[in-house]
């Protein structure tokens, strides 16, 4: 009996052992129940691409990071200036669809308790873009460059003058600009787009007469622009001092800039700064009355044309709507190769007490 008991109780302890281990694997897996109400922790959302105080262009990816204790990572909204873009932690902003400077990048999420979190980083967008125009304020340019003449002695390098300058001023931002390169650029056609541009121009405008080609003067010292139809014996087809400053002193416009490359040109000087308007007015020429402009076959540019334009405007204040004219004539004219003499290019202002801007 002793044995037969002995084994009893062994088979109980083994049986008993048998039935406490079915429950644990069935049901040893512990569901967390909801935090209590005023126990749920607020998510966490930080912006990690671009950094707060970031300059940046072009496509850049903005990216988010958001976790919340309870619900684990979460999805952000993203906003750019207080506009909603994308439900998403990672967004491709083109920063050339915005203007230049600053710009608020802003992330929020709520958790599934209903708290929410957000982050917001500041950033400067520099895509070289000219900032937008003041309110009502255009811009206008008529630009001249004559290398084919019909009758006189053709130049090489004042049609890619114009062409430059046309580039230029569009990269600026103006929103009207007449190009005439060689037999447009009669003496009718420049007037008359000159005429139009005084005429479509108001008091808060900005317009600009920009021209090269060949120049000389009469036998009174009365400097003229030769047009595409200008004669060799006659001067019936040029464009005199007089009839430039009879044309603008129509003009209404805040600011007048003339930039002429052609020889003799300087005695424009003071028919435009006896104009009743001079205060508004701002003109550079290549040389004096009795000087010469020169091509650069260096640069391919007429010279006075690739040391302001070019080396000037574009290479060392690079192309900033905001550069003042009077700086970027100094800076020119030391680095000019010609800057003695009558060859010397020449600055008239109107007035010398306001800084003077093509924008």
């Amino acid at each position: 009996m002793k044995k037969l008991r002995a084994t009893l109780i062994v088979i109980i302890l083994i049986s008993s052992f048998c039935i406490t281990i079915t429950p644990l694997t069935t049901a040893s897996i512990k569901v967390k129940p909801p935090a209590p109400p005023g126990k749920n922790k607020a998510p966490r959302v930080t912006i990690t691409n671009p950094a707060n105080g970031a300059t940046v262009s072009g496509i850049i990816t903005i990216t988010v990071e958001a976790t919340d204790k309870e619900d684990g990572p979460l999805i952000v909204d993203i906003y750019i200036d207080s506009v909603f873009i994308v439900h998403s932690n990672s967004y491709d902003w083109d920063t050339t669809e915005y203007t230049d400077g600053s710009h608020i990048i802003y992330a929020e999420v709520t958790d599934s308790g209903g708290k929410t979190d957000s982050d917001n980083n500041i950033v400067t967008i520099d895509n070289g873009s000219p900032p937008p125009p003041p309110p009502d304020v255009d811009h206008y340019v008529v630009i001249v460059g004559i290398s084919d003449y019909k009758d006189i002695s053709d130049l090489q390098y004042c049609d890619d003058d114009a062409r430059d300058w046309r580039d230029y001023f569009q990269g600026l931002g103006y929103e009207h600009i007449t190009t005439l390169i060689d037999n447009q650029a009669s003496k009718a056609s420049v007037i008359n787009s000159l005429t139009n541009m005084v005429n479509s121009a108001d008091s808060n405008d900005v317009i600009a007469f920009v021209s090269s080609g060949h120049g000389g003067k009469d036998r009174s010292n009365n400097a003229y622009l030769c047009m595409w139809d200008s004669d060799l014996y006659v001067w019936d087809n040029d464009l005199k001092d007089t009839e430039l400053a009879d044309i603008l002193d129509d003009a209404v416009a805040d600011r007048i800039f003339v930039f002429l490359d052609h020889c003799s040109a300087g005695g424009f000087g003071n028919d435009l700064m006896g104009m009743p308007n001079k205060v508004h007015v701002y003109l550079t020429t290549t040389c004096g009355l009795k000087g010469y402009g020169y091509d650069d076959p260096t640069h391919n540019n007429g010279m006075w044309t690739w040391y302001f334009e070019d080396y000037t405007l574009i290479q060392h204040f690079d192309s900033d709507p905001y550069t003042i004219m009077e700086e970027a004539f100094d800076y020119a004219f030391a680095a000019y190769p010609r800057n003695r003499g009558n060859d010397a290019p020449e600055e008239y202002d109107g007035d010398s007490s306001t800084t003077f801007l093509l924008w």
